[in-house]
């Protein structure tokens, strides 16, 4: 059986890209439903985004780099190079847009490319709009859904729901109304983890 997951997510942040890598090796093997859900940690970022310095004082670069490098090697990803953090507000609401148009996955993984391997500003609009172009999505109704703000609501309630729920770490997974995994993970704690999960949903664990 398919194992459910909803993952509370934010596209600024490094250790959520490692958990994207890990869901696309895993699915090679396990039968995953992954539901991307958008929580925007930083909404006082400018448009423009901030350094990582600026937002997280006194961080070292270079061990910052290593660390994540390390945790991304198994799933073929490098998010420890990325220093700017950018203003989500704008990619997270394209990912409502995305999702009203049967577009999840693909505009995760080119959001997460975009930033990531090209190390290109998701808060411009331009940008965003060269992605959804890039993944089949009208253009021209993409930026009118994101300049009117349609989706914000959406985005306040998830907000709101990770106070209520007291989240403290992106990513956070859940299987079911059950938190099973969050923020900094290494694959054999994440593989493990789902694996029994899997085995339990499917009847093969009980």
């Amino acid at each position: 059986m398919t194992l459910p997951l909803r993952i509370v997510f934010d596209f600024s942040c490094p250790y959520c890209y490692i958990a994207w890598g890990y869901v696309q090796k895993l699915k090679e093997t396990v039968d995953l439903a992954d539901d991307w859900v958008g929580w925007e940690i930083h909404p006082d970022l400018p448009k423009g985004g901030r350094m990582i310095e600026e937002v997280v004082p006194g961080i070292v670069l270079s061990e910052r780099a290593e660390q994540l490098n390390s945790l991304g090697e198994i799933a073929g990803i490098v998010p420890g190079n990325k220093v700017l953090v950018p203003n989500t507000r704008l990619a997270l609401q394209g990912l409502e847009f995305a999702r009203d148009n049967g577009k999840v996955q693909e505009w995760v993984a080119e959001v997460y490319k975009t930033s990531f391997v090209l190390d290109k500003n998701i808060g411009d609009i331009e940008v965003l709009i060269g992605i959804a172009r890039q993944i089949g999505l009208d253009p021209a109704a993409f930026e009118q859904a994101v300049a009117s703000e349609r989706y914000l609501p959406i985005l306040l309630k998830t907000d709101q729901e990770c106070m209520d729920k007291q989240l403290e770490w992106v990513p956070t997974i859940f299987s079911g109304t059950e938190k099973v995994l969050e923020g900094s993970l290494t694959y054999e704690i994440f593989e493990k983890t789902l694996v029994a999960l899997s085995q339990l949903h499917s009847g093969k664990g009980i």
